[in-house]
């Protein structure tokens, strides 16, 4: 699978419910773990998201996922990468004792990964270089009927994989908001500080609806090339900045921003935390063009199928452009799908060459890959039986 990104091991320790876990899968294109709901199968796919840029995919705290008996909240996962013939070893590690790590200017808490790829320390945004890992969770079987946000952080995750820069200028963007509104609540302001900082919020805003809006296209483009069993998709992107970069220019669009959060300051006067508009609280749509109606309209396993064409598509989108496809994890994989999605979601996977994690109860449900290049791990009470 020299076309992919390959985990040959993965060993946990004191993550979530494991004290110890270690998975030999060198050579697998299929790990499907199982077990009974609480076993612990879903906390080994949130330490394989741990190794991507966006993890964990859960999104809890660092805190929080050390194991939870433990006194301390130290935990580790380290991996044995295969990319494009070439090993790495990636480690993730946390320790909640380092506070001067995790306190910002604000005084909020920002807990923050320690990883090393290949003995060196990096960032986070560099753990795109080692690996790119997407995945579908149960969460996301009613996306287009959540909450707005949702939909913002599963579009996002998807650009910082492909952008390399995306992830890095969003959060600049959200800490500037930040520092905007300290300022606005303060008693005394310094106007030519808060018009710097607006400027930089204007600028990044549109860059970051620009690459937005590049990227649907993009993915609008596989979705409609794509040959599938699953939904023909075409997904829009909605938002203040987006919606006006579609007709006007940018250096409009960054004056028109700019005019929009001048206006905002006002509010300050009468409302203590008042909306801000701009590319935070975008939007996307998914549109099924087979039955010719929007996502949100439909049922929780159309909704499943919709994000399935979307992440498929996904994955070859990172082929076509970083000649490599990204590591699947498809948590609670028979999930709202019939025996017959099922299996296209199956034939579908083992046509891609890449290494694919599942999750699920019951063996059987995997049967289709029992010939294939599989591993099949079965877990009671967070152990290997």
């Amino acid at each position: 699978m020299t076309n992919s990104y390959e985990i040959k091991r993965l060993v946990l320790t004191n993550f979530r419910s494991y004290d110890k876990l270690k998975i030999d899968c060198e050579g697998m294109k299929n790990i499907i773990i199982t077990g009974e709901n609480g076993a612990g199968k879903t906390n080994i796919l949130e330490a394989v998201s741990m190794l991507s840029i966006s993890g964990p995919f859960r999104k809890a705290k660092l805190s929080q996922l050390g194991k939870i008996e433990s006194d301390n909240k130290i935990f580790t996962i380290s991996a044995q990468l295969l990319t494009s013939d070439e090993n790495h070893t990636l480690g993730i590690s946390y320790n909640y004792k380092n506070k001067d790590e995790i306190i910002d200017d604000f005084e909020e808490v920002v807990e923050k990964r320690l990883i090393v790829a290949n003995e060196n320390n990096i960032q986070a945004q560099d753990l795109q270089n080692f690996i790119k890992i997407i995945w579908i969770t149960p969460f996301m079987d009613r996306l287009f009927s959540e909450a707005t946000s949702e939909r913002r952080k599963f579009l996002d995750n998807l650009i910082s994989n492909f952008y390399p820069f995306y992830g890095t200028s969003l959060n600049q963007y959200n800490n500037l908001l930040k520092q905007r509104s300290k300022i606005l609540k303060g008693k005394s302001k310094d106007l030519n500080w808060l018009s710097s900082i607006e400027e930089e919020i204007v600028s990044l805003g549109v860059s970051i609806a620009d690459l937005r809006l590049e990227f649907e296209e993009k993915l609008n483009k596989i979705l409609s090339e794509r040959k599938t069993n699953f939904p023909h998709i075409k997904i829009t992107i909605t938002g203040l900045i987006e919606d006006k970069l579609r007709t006007n220019k940018a250096v409009e669009v960054e004056d028109f921003f700019k005019q929009t959060l001048i206006a905002n300051r006002e509010l300050f006067k009468y409302n203590f935390s008042p909306p801000v508009e701009g590319i935070h609280r975008s939007d996307f749509t998914a549109y099924n063009i087979d039955k010719n109606i929007s996502a949100d309209q439909t049922s929780t396993g159309e909704q499943k199928c919709t994000v399935i064409s979307i992440i498929l598509a996904y994955a070859n989108l990172l082929y076509l452009y970083f000649d490599k496809y990204p590591i699947i994890l498809i948590d609670e994989a028979p999930a709202h799908l019939d025996n017959l999605k099922l299996q296209r979601l199956f034939e579908e996977l083992e046509n891609i060459p890449t290494q694919v994690w599942f999750t699920g109860i019951i063996k059987d449900d995997f049967e289709f890959f029992d010939d294939k290049k599989s591993l099949f791990i079965h877990i009671e009470n967070s152990k290997i039986k």
